[in-house]
Formats: C-alpha cells, structure tokens, sequence
C-alpha cells in the first residue's frame, strides 16, 4: 500500500450536520488543516486542501452516499490510484473512541464506504474508521448517526478526532504498520 496522496475525510455538508456522530471525518480534517496552518478552499464536488509536504485533504460537499462520485473525481483530476486513498470515516461497530486503519477492506455497512467502492470499482484502499458506538436498542441507526453528540460525550469525541488526526500524521511519517500498532489498540491500555 502506498502512502496516500489524498486522506478523503467524510461528513455530510451544512451547519445542521457539523456536529453529528456522521461527520467525524470532517473533525479530522479541520483538525490536520489547522495544525497545517492551511485553509480549505471550494472545488464544487468538494472542500480542498494540501498538507505542505504532505498528501491532499478533502471534505467532499455532497452527501455521506454519494461521496465516491467527489472521491473520484478528484482522484482522476490529480492521476492518483486508488491504492494511494486513506479514507477517514465514523463507524458504529466501534465502540466510542476506536480506531481501526486498514489498507482495504468492505464497506461494513457504511454508505459512505459503499458509495466509494461503488465509484471506484475496487476495496483497495486505506481506510480509518473512528468509533462512534452504536444506538440503543430499538433506535434508528440513521437517526444515531445524525443526531448532535451529546454534551455529556464532547470531551471524548474531541480525543478520539485528535488520536485520529496523530493516527494520520504517524501513518504519513512512518507508515501504515506504525500507525496501526500504535492507534489499532486501545488507547488507554
């Protein structure tokens, strides 16, 4: 697996969503943009930025199941494969706070994985998925997803958005096996 030339971070667009469990790739990206010290800037399919030497940092602008249509877009506008993709996304088989990176694997029930892999014809690129928990018996899992994190979880939202924002960088560094041996396990262990 290559190191990726683009790190995809996924959310859906629009204050209403800024702070549902849905949009946690997004808090990533505007963690690494700002310690960055770069800005995004507006591409139609999607909000854009470049790491200084680093990869290229995007927020698509269109919904979490259609994300792979911006995905791939922005891939063949810079000639980049697949494999040089890290996708950072929420995931509800998580419990809160984990982090899981992988260099491929299925969309695990995830549309905005789905709609990726769907675009992309392939599975074959480096995802990081941040453990958002999963609803309570009964509820809707769309619901879940995109209501407001509680007050009460902000504090480790925050910590699990900026373990994966240092997840990103170490992969960036040291590769994919480092990060995955420091940030695969539990933290607080």
């Amino acid at each position: 697996m290559s190191v990726p030339r683009l790190v995809a971070c996924l959310g859906n667009p629009g204050d209403k969503y800024r702070m549902t469990w849905h949009n946690a790739g997004f808090w990533v990206a505007d963690i690494l943009a700002l310690e960055a010290g770069v800005h995004f800037i507006n591409a139609g399919l999607f909000n854009a930025s470049v790491i200084p030497d680093g990869p290229d940092l995007i927020k698509p602008t269109v919904y979490m199941n259609r994300s792979g249509r911006a995905i791939a877009a922005f891939l063949d506008s810079r000639g980049y494969n697949a494999n040089e993709l890290l996708v950072i996304c929420d995931d509800i088989n998580l419990e809160l706070g984990r982090l899981r990176l992988r260099d491929s694997g299925s969309h695990g029930g995830h549309n905005g994985l789905r709609s990726i892999i769907d675009s992309l014809c392939t599975e074959q690129f480096s995802r990081l998925r941040l453990g958002i928990g999963s609803p309570s018996t009964g509820d809707d899992l769309a619901d879940y997803v995109l209501d407001t994190v509680p007050e009460k979880l902000e504090e480790e939202a925050s910590l699990m958005a900026h373990n994966a924002a240092d997840c990103v960088t170490l992969y960036l560094r040291e590769g994919l096996t480092s990060a995955q041996e420091r940030y695969n396990r539990r933290l607080d262990t």
